[in-house]
């Protein structure tokens, strides 16, 4: 069991400057029995109160919103704060009024942070945002004996407060937990002239999440180790894009690349963004934690997936869901784009589902689906004026790969739509490349850079160093023609 500690509002501060960074999906719950948005009592002076949440609003802010996550495929779910950046957590070390209070204080997403969600199939109340799920909220610290529920007290003076004190579900336990339009949910900006340009574009899947494959630190990568082995292989880059990236990660990553040069950084402005894979059971699509961070802090490093560094003009990002096998047992997959107007340039990163029955698509079905996806993403933002530069772990051989890597088909219609990195520099094999993962007695390629047919690569490298990860970083520099 791991009881959330006090926090300061210089914590509050930073921990939500670290999630701040994110594409994932908010939401908000609403109170059937107050008809009022749940809140974060931010202001509140007493320190056994702080944070506390009531079903007490007319609107949704930043008070009210929250992400969903979890550690157990969306079997439990934790509700993050957006304002102090903390899990909510039932105060069962509490006594009194204060026993089962819920606060937004959880360092991380323990027992008393995780909630099991009953939904039902009645529908939200008229008026509701699509996607809209009426729940009860049971607390897992509690066995399934004596289960105990979520309340908001509408009571005269009760207001709205939430606790975890009820046996049975009545109408003070039942919610709507309503989507909330998020950052890349608008219009994409209009593109600038598309001057010719050249960019310089690295892809590295970092391993950072729990694979005893890896190097890092209890097989985990704290943000320390992680910055400097992302340092090591700079080379100067305008995009890069990476897999198997914690949240937390992304701002302390932005704040690594913006150091002088002669500090190891680029010496220039950035904007680092994530996008969360999912797991998805009866209800909506949950984030999927990343592991406990590395010993002795185990600290809490935020959901887990994809993420891309692009220059700091960037103000439009969008995360995508990719169809994925079984998304309960295994991860719904995710790609991830951001706008460079001025330069008329889209940059977007994926990626794919793994091979082998473990991972839930031996046959490559899954992913033939996901280059398809990824496709026509790809093309609807070439529809809008801009050049897309896109790439990642796409966990496929290239079409021209002969050995037995499961199938060599699911790129074929990406590669011919797009140019690719080292397409061209293996003389007699054109779509194949340089080996970016080691594995085992064998090497294969599995990291693309594909840019568009009328661009051309002046450059294509892979560095045969994986350092603590379990791929080698991939970089490419394309020319592109003026549109």
């Amino acid at each position: 069991m791991l009881a959330a500690p006090s926090a300061g509002a210089a914590e509050v501060s930073q921990d939500a400057e670290a999630i701040a960074k994110s594409a994932g999906q908010k939401w908000a719950l609403k109170s059937l029995a107050t008809g009022k948005y749940v809140s974060v009592a931010l202001k509140e002076t007493d320190t056994q109160l702080q944070w506390r949440l009531q079903a007490r609003a007319d609107s949704v802010g930043s008070w009210e919103r929250l992400t969903l996550h979890t550690n157990h495929r969306a079997k439990t779910i934790g509700f993050r704060s957006e304002v102090t950046g903390f899990f909510v957590t039932a105060e069962f070390s509490d006594g009194g009024d204060r026993e089962g209070m819920l606060r937004a204080r959880g360092v991380r997403l323990g027992l008393w942070q995780q909630f099991t969600p009953v939904f039902y199939a009645t529908g939200a109340p008229s008026g509701s945002p699509e996607g809209s799920r009426v729940l009860a909220l049971k607390v897992s610290e509690k066995d399934d004996t004596t289960p105990m529920y979520v309340s908001a007290d509408a009571s005269e003076t009760g207001d709205g407060l939430l606790r975890a004190r009820a046996t049975s579900v009545g109408s003070w336990e039942k919610f709507v937990l309503e989507p909330v339009t998020s950052a890349g949910s608008g219009t994409v900006p209009q593109p600038g002239p598309a001057a010719a340009s050249t960019l310089d574009v690295m892809s590295w899947n970092v391993c950072a999440n729990n694979n005893d494959d890896c190097g890092w630190s209890d097989e985990r990568a704290g943000y320390g180790e992680l910055n400097e082995q992302i340092q090591s292989r700079l080379k100067d880059p305008d995009v890069i894009f990476f897999q198997e990236f914690c949240e937390k990660h992304a701002k302390r990553v932005e704040w690594m690349l913006e150091k002088p040069v002669a500090e190891g950084g680029t010496g220039r402005g950035w904007d680092v963004r994530f996008a969360p894979l999912h797991h998805q059971s009866v209800g909506p699509p949950v984030q999927k934690q990343c592991a406990m961070g590395p010993k002795p802090e185990s600290a809490d490093r935020g959901a887990y997936g994809v993420a891309i560094a692009v220059p700091e003009e960037n103000t439009w990002y969008k995360h995508h869901a990719l169809s994925s096998p079984d998304n309960a047992e295994f991860e719904e997959r995710a790609a991830l784009c951001a706008a460079l107007p001025s330069r008329a340039v889209m940059v977007c990163n994926a990626h794919f589902s793994a091979g082998g029955a473990d991972y839930g698509d031996p046959d490559g079905v899954w992913r033939t689906m996901q280059a398809k996806e990824f496709g026509d993403i790809v093309a609807g933002y070439e529809k809008k004026g801009y050049r897309v530069v896109f790439g990642g772990d796409f966990n496929s051989v290239p079409p021209d790969y002969t050995q037995s890597d499961g199938p060599n088909t699911i790129l074929t219609d990406t590669y011919a739509a797009h140019r690719e990195c080292d397409e061209g520099s293996i003389a007699g094999s054109p779509r194949n490349g340089e080996v970016t993962k080691p594995l085992g007695g064998r090497k294969i390629k599995i990291d693309y850079i594909f840019a568009p047919d009328t661009a051309q690569f002046t450059s294509c490298t892979v560095t045969p160093d994986a350092g603590k990860s379990d791929h080698y970083p991939i970089y490419g520099t394309v020319s592109l023609p003026a549109g």
